[in-house]
Order: structure tokens, then C-alpha cells, then sequence
């Protein structure tokens, strides 16, 4: 009996057909789980992150980072030969991971109709930058501009008379990635149970509209509600303040009139608990510059450290505003095993971001480095039945590339 909580999905084989960010990452997070995943990259370069990345510096760990766990081979698959290849994989598949366009996708017949026929029982997840409908479905989409740009999230998150925000990279393609492994999942139990394959769309527009729920229905019930928005006239105990070492809070108070003593005493305007101006929700709202600013006095007398302490003595919802850098070492992080620490194969160490879902307690998944570029393809073309010539008459003639260094290693 294997005791490994985090092989739920030992026995299920998946084809990826990806590159960048949010496809891969969904396949990763599926690898953590115990699938046994083969990414099919293009000859000659593979994945676009083995030599490009959203951030100076992350060339070296991009592609590592979003696939580990899984094997490599890179295939030709405008040629005949590839095509043939990739139909036997597809053919002892369980699920098709694909965010090939579907122009594209249609042109190599791997779009859902196509293998819906040949293969009834294949799961094909397609991740795309805006949904396969509209003026925008065939639109190359990163998640900055599908996820965060077109959703009005950028403008929903600046502050009011400023530029919108620059947006994290990658944000947008992690939260979508969840929801397309969450999919996937639930596409193979109906496998299991009936036979049947699916077809699952899943975009980073959608998963961005979907997580701006609150904001579009706050503006239907409100003129009030506006973006942008500025601090200083919003919810004066939902919001953000500075403290005397120039490190920011943020509180967090949906109950006003509850939670409104416990602040005074925080900035020690206990004077001011009973003040009829501000002590409830509708009159903070209405005077709320007033009492921004008084509690604004009142944070910038304290450090970050001291406003925290005192928000936890009066139970008030709150968090410090971490930068990046912080993060890192987070002991809130570090005792839930949030990051994880790898070596790539130059010597290099990193912490990465664990994905998220913990099965056992407070555990990791096992973590193999991602493949070298095709680094798998004589075992992979081996299963399929492939004898030793023809695997080597493939790679004389380009159809396949086997690659066993680290990019960065190669002279």
C-alpha cells in the first residue's frame, strides 16, 4: 500500500500540449497529485519559458518551476511521423491538456471534435487567454492583458488619480491553473464512472470576471460605488494606514459598529468611542476623510510592529502589508510549508511557491526537477512500442530531440 498522501492520481496519464504559464501550471499541479504527465514540446526550442520569462532573471527557473514532476519529449508535429507519435500517446491518455489556440489546434487535428471522435473517453482541457466565443476567442492572451487589463481589475485596484496597477505576473495564470486542475478532476471522476470524456474550456478572462464578482454587483446596487476608488473616501475600518517607521497595515472590519471602541483604544482616542459623527457605519461612511484622517494621526504614532500588537489584543481583522521581500521569510509561511527550496541543475538554490492544496497534514508533495528538453523521448517513444532504429532515424531526422544538459550548462 503506498502511504503517499499526494498520489490521488497515480494511474491517470496525461498529454500536455502547452507552453508559458497557466496550462503548465494546471499540469503541475496535477503532477504534484501523482498523474504521470508527458509534455509534448515543439522541435527545436520547446516551451517558450526554457528561453524566454515575464521577469528579467526568472529565464533560469520559469520553465523548471511550472514543470516539474513531468517528462519531456520534443516532437516535430508538422510531420507526418510526429503526427503519428502524438495519436499513440493520445490514444493511452486519460486527459489532453492543451492552450494551443484553436485556429491551430484545428489545423494539427487536436481540436475537441477531432479527438472526441477518435478518442471518446479523452478529457480535453483547452486554457485560452478570453474563451473559445466572441471577437477575442483566437487572441494571443497573457494575464495581464486577458486576466487583469480587460476584466477591470487593474482599474479596481488603483488608487483613485494615479496610473493603473502594475500587476503581478503570473497572478492571473496561477488562479486559473487551480480552477482548470479542479476541472480536470472532476471530469475524471465522471471518466470513471460512465467512460466518457469531456470537454472542458477553461480562460484567464473568465477566471478574472468570475473573481471580480464583488465589484460588479456592488456597482448594481449602488451609484455610490465607483471605480477607481480612492482610501481616503472609502470604509474608513476596511482600509490601509501607514505607521511611524513609513510600513503600512491593512484592516479589514465589516462589522463598523462593532469593531469601532476596539480602534479608539488601538489610537488611544477612547474620547471618541461614543461620538455619534463616527461611531456608526453610515456616519463613518459619510464623514469618512474625517475619520480616515483620525485614524490615520493615530497609526503614524505607532510602529508596524506595535499597531499590530494592538489590533491582535482587541481581536481586530488585520494584517501587515509585507513587501515581496518579506515574504520569503515568513514564519507563517515557512510552519506551513508554503515554500518549498530546489536546486536546479547548475547548483543554483531557490524558493518556490508550494502549490497549494496540502493532503496529509502539513506535507509537500515529492519534487522531481523538470525535464531537459526531450529528455525523455527514446523512454516515452519505447512505451509506445518504437524499437531502437527507429528511435534513432527520428532523431537523425529532426522528428524528435533528446537533450540530457540545462540549457544554461550547454557550451
Amino acid at each position: 500500500m503506498n502511504k503517499d498522501p499526494y498520489n490521488l492520481l497515480s494511474g491517470v496519464k496525461i498529454i500536455e500540449l502547452t507552453t508559458y504559464v497557466a496550462a503548465p501550471s494546471a499540469g503541475r499541479i496535477l503532477a504534484d497529485w501523482g498523474a504521470d504527465i508527458i509534455k509534448v514540446e515543439s522541435v527545436p526550442r520547446g516551451d517558450t519559458t526554457r528561453f524566454a520569462a515575464p521577469l528579467p532573471g526568472m529565464k533560469k527557473i520559469t520553465y523548471d518551476f511550472h514543470n516539474a514532476n513531468k517528462r519531456s519529449i520534443a516532437l516535430d508535429l508538422k510531420t507526418e511521423e510526429g503526427q503519428e507519435i502524438m495519436a499513440k500517446l493520445l490514444e493511452k491518455a486519460d486527459v489532453f491538456i492543451t492552450n494551443t489556440r484553436a485556429k491551430s489546434l484545428k489545423k494539427l487535428g487536436m481540436d475537441y471534435e477531432t479527438l472526441s471522435a477518435k478518442y471518446p473517453r479523452l478529457i480535453h482541457a483547452h486554457l485560452t487567454g478570453f474563451g473559445e466565443a466572441g471577437p477575442l476567442a483566437d487572441n494571443p492572451g497573457f494575464d495581464n492583458v486577458s486576466y487583469w487589463a480587460l476584466s477591470g481589475a487593474m482599474i479596481a485596484a488603483m488608487e483613485k488619480d494615479t496610473a493603473p496597477i502594475i500587476p503581478p505576473s503570473t497572478f492571473g495564470d496561477h488562479s486559473t491553473a487551480c480552477t482548470l486542475a479542479g476541472a480536470i478532476c472532476a471530469a475524471l471522476y465522471k471518466q470513471l464512472n460512465t467512460g466518457e470524456g469531456s470537454k472542458i474550456v477553461v480562460s484567464l478572462y473568465g477566471q478574472a470576471l468570475y473573481s471580480m464578482t464583488e465589484p460588479f454587483i456592488s456597482i448594481q446596487c449602488s451609484d455610490l460605488d465607483k471605480y477607481p476608488k480612492s482610501r481616503l473616501e472609502t470604509t474608513p475600518l476596511s482600509n490601509t494606514y501607514e505607521c511611524k517607521d513609513k510600513n503600512w497595515i491593512m484592516v479589514s472590519c465589516h462589522e463598523y459598529d462593532r469593531y469601532w471602541p476596539g480602534f479608539m483604544k488601538v489610537i488611544e482616542r477612547e474620547d471618541l468611542i461614543d461620538n455619534p459623527e463616527y461611531n456608526t457605519f453610515d456616519k463613518g461612511f459619510e464623514n469618512c476623510r474625517e475619520v480616515i484622517q483620525i485614524l490615520s494621526d493615530g497609526f503614524k504614532k505607532l510602529t508596524r510592529e506595535e499597531a499590530s500588537k494592538r489590533l491582535t489584543e482587541n481581536d481586530i481583522p488585520h494584517s501587515i502589508i509585507a513587501n515581496v521581500r518579506e515574504v520569503l521569510d515568513s514564519v507563517q509561511a515557512k510552519e506551513n510549508l508554503y515554500f518549498t527550496e530546489f536546486t536546479q541543475p547548475n547548483g543554483e538554490r531557490f524558493l518556490e511557491s508550494a502549490t497549494p492544496a496540502k493532503f496529509g497534514g502539513v506535507t509537500l508533495p515529492k519534487r522531481k526537477r523538470a525535464p531537459f528538453l526531450g529528455e525523455q523521448s527514446t523512454e516515452i517513444l519505447t512505451d509506445l512500442g518504437y524499437d531502437k532504429d527507429q528511435i534513432e532515424k527520428f532523431k537523425e531526422e529532426g522528428i524528435i530531440i533528446e537533450k540530457h544538459i540545462h540549457a544554461d550548462l550547454e557550451k
